[in-house]
């Protein structure tokens, strides 16, 4: 009788901890919800295509290059063998504006706030935060692959502006310290969208319901001979899945077994 009397009251209190934990599961949603104005862009997205034909992932045509940008760049490439030693390959981070786009087939990932929205790429583990709370980005923050991003909405459309990305002098996309990312992001049904693919000697697929575009404009005052220029990218909805990025666990084993550690003779 007391077993049963026990077993009774742990289900209660299973029971009371389940519905306090759905409660606040919903006050959290609730909390955390975008307004009625504002779509919501939370979910799972992969690249359907980019209005750069030719290349799968990697955008073929980039901004023109000034007398500054072009010799910084050559020099680095006549420095080092980049060509047989790509950075992708040494799973370098892609950064800003390559990680929006040059996603490999990787998805990304759109978690949606309030005061915050952060993106998370499966290429690299990349992520992304967009300050939605009015902040500037601080002086003393220091310059990363994804820069610092601040966002705002204009109706039904985020607009996203990036600063302190770290220089980049590499080939795809090499830019300086002041280089600066506009981002547009909104909802459009697929049928109201060329939808091309990103091969035209593929069939383009087949894509129902809404799409996320995704307008950049981009602007380097020290390097770029071009101004504002832009990209435009689709995304698809995909499956509520992500998977990990682990190539540098390759690389490290890699290194492991080609450097070996010398064991000691045994004593003789």
């Amino acid at each position: 009788m007391q077993a049963r009397i026990a077993r009774g009251a742990l289900s209660k209190d299973r029971a009371a901890f389940h519905l306090a934990t759905a409660l606040l599961a919903v006050t959290s949603l609730a909390a955390s919800a975008p307004a009625a104005s504002q779509p919501d862009l939370s979910g799972v997205w992969g690249m359907v295509q980019h209005d750069r034909l030719g290349a799968p992932f990697f955008i073929p045509v980039e901004p023109r290059l000034n007398a500054t940008g072009t010799a910084v760049t050559a020099a680095f490439v006549a420095k080092y063998d980049v060509e047989n030693h790509e950075a992708n390959g040494a799973c370098v981070e892609p950064g800003m504006p390559t990680v929006m786009w040059g996603i490999g087939g990787a998805a990304m990932e759109i978690v949606q706030q309030p005061e915050r929205i952060t993106l998370l790429s499966e290429l690299a583990n990349q992520s992304r935060r967009i300050y939605m709370d009015g902040r500037r980005a601080p002086d003393s923050f220091p310059d990363q692959r994804v820069g610092f991003s601040t966002g705002r909405w204009d109706s039904d459309t985020l607009v996203i502006e990036t600063t302190k990305v770290t220089e980049w002098q590499a080939p795809r996309w090499p830019h300086s310290d002041r280089f600066h990312v506009v981002e547009r992001w909104y909802l459009k049904d697929a049928a109201e969208v060329a939808i091309t693919g990103l091969r035209r000697d593929r069939p383009p697929p087949k894509i129902e319901g809404q799409v996320l575009i995704n307008e950049m404009t981009m602007n380097d005052p020290a390097w770029y001979a071009d101004t504002d220029y832009k990209v435009t990218v689709v995304y698809r909805r995909l499956d509520d899945l992500m998977l990990e990025d682990n190539c540098s666990e390759g690389i490290w084993m890699e290194q492991l077994e080609t450097t070996g550690v010398e064991v000691p003779a045994e004593p003789r």
